[in-house]
């Protein structure tokens, strides 16, 4: 299997960018392939993003009832992890009042996923500031060498309101 081209794992990063003044609410799809903004069906939260010039986007809820998870999900067209040692990613964000964020791959099995969580939480503040994770395949048993199907997901608290900024967001594969 070739090296992963991190161009085609950004491009939808890319095009959402690209869209400077999109917005929208609730969740679901954004304007961008590949890239969504989900909530618990089960939570009360309203839920508002804009993806304003030179930025990713912009990310603010309001909580009635909290849920169990809300996430920003990039599909990654990944199947075969062989040509590389892992996988990382890049994050500059900026949050008032501060928040944690967990990052994860989920990868497809046979009989449903797994969730392998890179491991250091991202602590977003008032200052943009920036975060870098990698999960090298060599230390993390879980994550399959071939998956059908893989997602960087991005996991925003659920259970309190968020003011969140994320000015850019990059995945790139760690060379072997």
């Amino acid at each position: 299997m070739p090296y992963p081209d991190a161009t085609l794992l950004n491009a939808p990063l890319t095009a959402l960018t690209a869209l400077a003044g999109a917005q929208g609410s609730g969740s679901g799809a954004l304007p961008a392939v590949g890239l969504h903004l989900l909530t618990d069906p089960g939570a009360d939260m309203t839920l508002n993003w804009s993806s304003p010039r030179g930025r990713l986007i912009e990310v603010s809820t309001t909580i009635n009832a909290p849920g169990k998870w809300c996430v920003l999900r990039l599909d990654l067209d990944l199947p075969d992890l062989s040509a590389c040692a892992g996988l990382g990613f890049w994050l500059r964000s900026a949050a008032s009042p501060a928040l944690v964020m967990q990052a994860l791959i989920r990868s497809g099995t046979d009989d449903g996923h797994v969730d392998c969580v890179f491991e250091r939480d991202i602590l977003s503040h008032a200052a943009a500031s920036d975060h870098t994770g990698m999960m090298l395949t060599d230390r993390t048993p879980d994550l399959p060498c071939h998956a059908p199907w893989r997602m960087f997901e991005l996991l925003l608290p659920p259970y309190r309101p968020i003011t969140l900024a994320i000015d850019a967001l990059r995945l790139f594969p760690v060379p072997a």
